[in-house]
């Protein structure tokens, strides 16, 4: 059975491992500095991650930015209205295609609203099939596509923004 906990201060180096080990891919830019800021901002309140367990092992991580700590360059997307950011959904490489990160983005939809987000913003390379079909279960609709050259080299080095609203 599937159970999601935000993960404690404890946690974090374990996760931050997890996150390296099956994160990578060609799809998912992680570069150390830019993982540090973001298990550093965790750390300080400004962000959560969410762990979902199969019987105590760790086998999906999701972190998401509160709306006070939404990064600059995605409040073009929100207007006036509050919004989370998620960052990372990373599947342990033994189940994925089990529906685990679709099931992530759902528990974040439910904590995105309690923290009083009226959006969730994610984004993927735009040739991410996986992430594609995860984010349209989940209901994300996408808002627009760009070349990212400072976050992607591979394939069309582009990043797509999807949306969705909670109210």
């Amino acid at each position: 059975m599937l159970k999601f906990e935000l993960a404690k201060p404890a946690d974090l180096n374990a996760l931050k491992a997890f996150l390296f080990h099956h994160g990578a891919n060609p799809w998912n830019h992680l570069p150390l500095e830019g993982v540090d800021r973001e298990f550093s901002l965790i750390a300080s309140g400004g962000a959560s991650a969410v762990v979902a367990y199969i019987q105590q092992q760790p086998v999906g991580l999701a972190i998401f930015y509160h709306p006070k700590s939404l990064p600059v360059n995605y409040r073009q997307y929100c207007g006036t209205r509050s919004g989370v950011y998620i960052a990372e959904v990373v599947v342990h490489q033994d189940y994925s295609g089990r529906g685990i990160g679709t099931s992530l983005l759902g528990d974040i939809i439910h904590r995105g609203a309690k923290l009083g987000a009226e959006t969730l913003l994610i984004d993927r390379h735009s040739e991410n099939a996986g992430s594609a079909g995860m984010m349209r279960k989940a209901g994300f609709k996408e808002l627009a596509t760009f070349v990212d050259l400072d976050r992607r080299d591979f394939g069309n080095r582009s990043t797509t923004v999807l949306s969705l609203d909670l109210d």
